[in-house]
């Protein structure tokens, strides 16, 4: 594998406007192969699923999340058919809600049928990916906080690292060190910073960075791509 295409957290249904469009458009640009699409995880929101108190004005119900997201799902599978996913904080609120509840999980219905995902979507909590010239570590996130995680998690692993879940925190940082020369790389987020599910962020002084990650030269160049709407 010479290059890869890392999708960030996506949050659908409230993703960012013409978020697929963007991602399709990347894939191409950099010729990025169908077995060679990641997504760091957060690929929908589940809004009614988390802890936190709900807005009065919610434009959906938990049902109508669902059949949103699913709809719109659709369009990513047809576009990447053959996608790779971490296992996010976002894409386990249900079922985290349903074990702190005490139902066991042969209770609760297959993550994959839940979201309609074809059989080329998978999902782990980490994936050890052996590009060309070096390996590239791709998880969600969870764990890490502040502007340098990224930084940190590749000190941590030992090894060039992709993440997402800190959607103010995109970048990227070149180490070396007497075990060798790695790289970590924060994608960002594609959400809509303005939808409701959102209004948590709304003071905050640093704003989500839109955009995704494209890792070339068989492992040894990450490149951080700015959304745009075009």
């Amino acid at each position: 594998m010479r290059r890869a295409l890392f999708i960030s957290d996506t949050q659908i249904p409230f993703e960012a406007d013409h978020a697929l469009r963007f991602c399709k458009a990347v894939a191409k640009e950099y010729r990025i192969p169908s077995d060679c699409i990641y997504h760091v995880g957060d690929e929908v929101d589940q809004y009614f699923g988390g802890q936190w108190d709900k807005s009065p004005d919610a434009l959906h119900t938990p049902s109508s999340e669902l059949r949103e997201s699913r709809d719109k799902l659709r369009q990513w599978y047809k576009a990447f058919p053959k996608m790779k996913l971490a296992v996010s904080n976002h894409g386990t609120r249900w079922a985290r809600k349903a074990s702190a509840s005490g139902i066991p999980a042969q209770f609760m219905r297959d993550y994959k049928e839940i979201l309609g995902a074809p059989i080329g979507w998978q999902w782990k909590d980490s994936w050890l990916i052996k590009m060309q010239r070096q390996p590239v570590f791709m998880f969600h996130g969870v764990g890490y906080s502040g502007s340098t995680a990224y930084r940190q998690a590749a000190v941590d692993k030992g090894l060039n690292v992709v993440f997402g879940h800190l959607h103010s925190n995109a970048g990227i940082a070149h180490i070396v060190t007497d075990n060798g020369r790695r790289w970590g790389m924060n994608v960002g987020c594609l959400i809509d910073q303005d939808a409701y599910a959102f209004a948590y962020s709304q003071n905050s002084k640093f704003k989500s960075w839109l955009g995704v990650g494209v890792v070339v030269d068989g492992g040894l160049t990450p490149i951080l791509l700015p959304y745009e709407r075009g």
